[in-house]
């Protein structure tokens, strides 16, 4: 009997460089494809959990983990941090965000989560022969993000919104709440902050250096008033008891406990993350990736148990599939 399947569609953008070089697609940590420019591509995987990459010579995205669902479709879309054909990317300032990506082999690729839905289609073998037709992304609705982030607008708004980016690259864009990104209009901010804060995995304080001293048109210090939402937030995520890790950026310095609220003393003692300038700001956001994976269960690594093609359970020791002769 054949086991369930998803599907994962992975689209790859018309850059300005590598224009005539294939990506290796990796899944679960092994090359099953190459992926060309402007092209797309769909896979039918078990069901269960699965993560997925890229690569180029020494080039590697960050692997992006997914817990599928049979009959489920997740698109991503792949590429280099350069500007599309399409929107100047020869020019001078588009190719020098290209060459200057190339710093950093571990930031070089993006891989995003673009949409996802579950279909009707019995999720069986036959599903993996019912792709060629693909349909338009739709955004996952009612998903609720893993990752809090939690900032001053006045004091670290620019420097947030990038930390954003790299974390919705590593840990895909769905599993990001920012306020400006992730509450409509009309909704009930209090409310909307409070379930997301009880539904995130962990939350990350961004503290630069007027987040302590901010104060309102009277002259009081926010930090102080029962009602500012960064200490809303805080007081609601040490109350629960959810992983929270400081950064630093701008040079600020971490707050020391006399000076803050009681209700947010235990902030204090807690060890941050400084996120450099550049050159340096790509090793920041390594090392913030790291410690939130710290503070997170561990996804555990195991060998695939079925084929990439056809979802054939695979024999334990045998490098191809004994149904379709895919090599594993």
């Amino acid at each position: 009997m054949s086991a369930p399947l998803a599907t994962v569609e992975l689209t790859r953008p018309r850059t300005a460089v590598n224009v005539l070089r294939g990506y290796s697609v990796l899944i679960d940590g092994r090359k099953v494809d190459s992926l060309e420019a402007g092209a797309t591509r769909r896979y039918a995987l078990p069901a269960g959990g699965h993560e997925i990459g890229v690569a180029m010579d020494f080039y590697k995205s960050q692997p992006l983990v997914l817990e599928l669902r049979a009959g489920q479709t997740v698109r991503l879309e792949c590429g280099e941090r350069a500007p599309l054909l399409s929107q100047g990317g020869l020019s001078l300032r588009g190719l020098g965000a290209a060459f200057g990506s190339m710093l950093s082999p571990g930031d070089y690729f993006y891989l995003n989560v673009v949409g996802d839905e579950v279909t009707e289609m019995a999720a069986t073998g036959a599903a993996a022969a019912a792709m060629g037709s693909i349909t338009p992304p739709r955004m996952q609705a009612g998903a609720e993000p893993m990752i809090f982030l939690s900032y001053r607008r006045d004091d670290t708004e620019h420097i947030t919104g990038r930390i954003r980016d790299r974390l919705g690259t590593h840990f895909g864009e769905h599993a990001i709440f920012r306020d400006v990104d992730s509450i409509p209009a009309g909704i009930d901010f209090v409310r909307k902050v409070e379930e997301s804060i009880r539904g995130a995995r962990a939350l990350v304080a961004i503290i630069g250096p007027q987040w302590l001293a901010a104060a309102d048109r009277q002259g009081r210090r926010r930090l102080d008033q029962a009602d500012d939402p960064v200490r809303f937030e805080l007081e609601t995520a040490l109350g629960l008891g959810l992983p929270l890790v400081p950064v630093l950026v701008k040079q600020a310095r971490m707050p020391g406990r006399e000076e803050l609220p009681a209700s947010l003393a235990a902030l204090s003692p807690l060890n941050a993350v400084l996120i450099p300038p550049e050159p340096y700001f790509a090793d920041g956001i390594r090392r913030l990736t790291a410690a939130i994976e710290a503070l997170m269960e561990p996804v555990a690594p195991r060998a695939p148990q079925f084929c990439i093609a056809c979802g054939h359970r695979l024999v334990p020791g045998v490098v191809f599939c004994t149904r379709c002769g895919q090599r594993v």
